[in-house]
């Protein structure tokens, strides 16, 4: 029996509007019956970076998903994520590829992406990636090498109830302080500037 899809505690995409910029239209009209299928009503396709451009400009979206693979696609990505006279350059951007190499992975997240998404796509994949940065607090960012959501993630070790899977993954148990903690004065002094005798 097929495995099914639980979506009453999902997030609602019903008024959801997404611009999708894949070469291959066959692929771009697979990621517009995936979202119908999620209840997305609204779905932009567009098949070259120029029509994007326009479509990006002119629509209030909250979803891109592309393939950053297609020509010009990671400067579409750095581009829309400078395009500050548009609300969309805050919005999620999910980059799907079907060579996900370290470096192609790399250039995507430099550029902008919130997560990459292997092809071909997987229905419970690419919602599991919309739910998370529908629900996601990482800030955004602008810096002048950089525009996009803070790449930083913050480690709390593995989840409540679990052993973790790697060696290296953190324990949920506090530690014991091998020495007594400083003093605010003793912190406060160590960031004072210091003469250096040359």
């Amino acid at each position: 029996m097929a495995a099914t899809l639980d979506f009453s505690a999902r997030v609602n995409l019903r008024r959801a509007s997404v611009l999708v910029l894949d070469r291959n239209t066959q692929a771009a009209d697979v990621v517009r019956q995936i979202l119908a299928g999620f209840g997305v009503r609204d779905v932009h396709l567009a098949d070259n970076v120029d029509e994007a451009r326009k479509l990006f400009s002119q629509n209030t979206l909250e979803l891109l998903i592309l393939d950053p693979m297609l020509e010009g696609g990671f400067d579409f990505l750095r581009w829309a994520r400078r395009e500050s006279s548009s609300d969309n350059h805050c919005i999620a951007m999910i980059a799907t590829m079907g060579h996900q190499t370290a470096e192609n992975v790399r250039a995507a997240r430099d550029a902008g992406a919130n997560f990459i998404v292997a092809k071909p796509l997987a229905a419970d994949v690419l919602l599991q990636r919309i739910e998370w940065v529908a629900r996601e607090s990482r800030q955004f960012v602008v810096a002048p090498n950089y525009a996009g959501p803070d790449r930083r993630f913050k480690n709390e070790g593995p989840p409540v109830g679990t052993d973790g899977r790697r060696a290296d993954d953190l324990s949920l148990e506090a530690p014991t302080a091998s020495q007594p903690n400083m003093s605010q004065f003793e912190v406060d002094e160590l960031f004072k500037p210091q003469k250096v005798a040359l």
